[in-house]
Formats: structure tokens, sequence, C-alpha cells
């Protein structure tokens, strides 16, 4: 294994799962607000070609606002602001492209940057805004744990037994017996975590566990699908060893909105 891995591992996780399951929320909103315009010079740089430079600051605003805005829990607000966003994203490439066969490719790779690497991020700081009406459950360590065990599962199993590729086209390497592996042992995860929790039930953990399970490999064949359109390895090199932000975050992305939508069922009642 690779020693600037090792390395990075062994300074990185213990802080890190200090962050997610005990830090203040103001702390955690802190350092997601600095990975936000990272990951959005990221995404650009991964999709926009020659016009990377201006539309990466662009971009990284934009999502920056998205993010603050989702932040204040006022929904209303930031739908005004994803709006508003949209109209002045074309209003920019429209003003400044030359050929005007790119300006609807442009405005939309600014549009979908700012919700991509935004919006996204902020469910994680929902996820851990809402633990104290669930019970107190550490519930955004819960998303990480189905996420990071689906993808080693997935490594693991695909090594032994992977024999039928998944996505050669995206994603050589990765195989539908990885994919399998990976999803039973996010949903033995999610029913290991049913039985030590007070407020998640058997059903709940059985259904995290299925769908965690096949969000976290689409958000990584997501970000995968955008490396490979681009000719890059991978997303940056901000992380020694890892790669970029979106490499160690795009599942974890993928699986955050349906892990709120999930919390939200649970607040209402209308899953027991």
């Amino acid at each position: 294994m690779d020693k600037k891995k090792i390395i990075a591992a062994l300074i990185l996780l213990p802080a890190f799962i200090w962050l997610i399951g005990w830090a203040p929320i103001w702390l955690l909103a802190l350092i997601i607000g600095l990975v936000v315009p990272l990951a959005s010079y990221e995404f650009c740089s991964m999709i926009s070609g020659p016009v990377s430079s201006p539309d990466s600051v662009t971009t990284a605003l934009a999502a920056i606002l998205v993010y603050l805005a989702s932040l204040m829990n006022q929904p209303g607000i930031t739908l005004m602001l994803i709006g508003l966003i949209v109209c002045l994203a074309l209003t920019k490439v429209f003003l400044l492209e030359k050929d005007l066969s790119r300006v609807g490719t442009r405005a939309a790779w600014i549009t979908l940057g700012s919700i991509y690497t935004g919006l996204l991020p902020a469910f994680l700081v929902m996820i851990k805004r809402y633990e104290a009406d669930v019970g107190g459950s550490k519930l955004l360590m819960m998303l990480f744990a189905l996420v990071w065990i689906n993808d080693s599962a997935a490594y693991f199993a695909g090594n032994l037994f992977g024999k039928r590729k998944l996505a050669p086209i995206i994603s050589p390497a990765k195989t539908l017996e990885g994919f399998i592996g990976g999803v039973a042992a996010s949903i033995i995860l999610g029913i290991f975590i049913s039985a030590f929790s007070p407020t998640i039930t058997l059903a709940d953990g059985l259904m995290l566990g299925i769908v965690m399970g096949l969000m976290a490999p689409a958000g990584d064949l997501a970000e995968s699908a955008l490396k490979r359109g681009a000719g890059l390895k991978d997303s940056g090199v901000f992380l020694p060893g890892h790669g970029g932000v979106l490499d160690r975050i795009d599942s974890i992305l993928f699986g955050a909105p349906i892990f709120l939508l999930f919390i939200f069922l649970k607040i209402s009642g209308s899953i027991l």
C-alpha cells in the first residue's frame, strides 16, 4: 500500500471521526465551507476544458452562496438563489462567449457545479443538525460508516470474486461481484446499527443499508464518468496519495440527500 495513503489516513482519520461525531456543528460547517470552493474548482477542471479558469471562479462563488443559503434552513431562499444563479449564469455566458453553441453548456456547468458542490455538502451539516431530533443518534457518522463499508467491501469482494465488469467504460476495475459485496456489507452494517440504537429500528437499518448500498457506488461512478470524460485519473491533487476532494466525498454527496429524506420521514412519523 502507498505510504502516502497510510500516513495521510493515520493523521486525518481520527480527527475526521471526531469532527463528524463530536465536534460542534459550527466547526463542521466551517470545515465543509472550506472544502466547497476546492470541490467546485475540481468539478470545473473536469468538465469545462479551456474555459475552466473563469467558470471555476464563477462556479466556486455560486457554490459558496448556495452552501451558505442552505445553512439558513430556509428552503425558499435556497430555491430563489438557485433560480437566480441559473439566470445570471446564462447572462454571463452569452455576454462573454463568442461561440453561441457553447452558451447552454457553459451555463449548465456553472449551475450544476453550484448545486453539486454547494447544496449537497450542505446536506451533511443539516444531517448533523437533526441528530438531536432523532434521539441524539450519530446520524452523520452512520452515513459515513455505511458509505465507507460499502466502498471497502466492494473493493475486497471485487478483488476476491470479481469476474463481470459493472461499468467497463466508466470504471474498468469495478465488478458486479464487488457491487453485490458492497451492498451486502451496507445492509449488514445497517442491521448492526439498529441492534444498538434506541431510535433506529431493524426496518430503518435494513432500508438505510439497501439505499446507501445503491447510492454510494452511483456517486462514485458519476464522478468517475466526469474524470473519464476529461481524461483524468483523479479529480485533483489536494490530498496526498488520495487524489482530490471529490474523489473522497463523491459517494457521500450522493448518499446525503436520501439520508436526509430518511431523517425527515423519521421525524414526521411516516416511517417507524
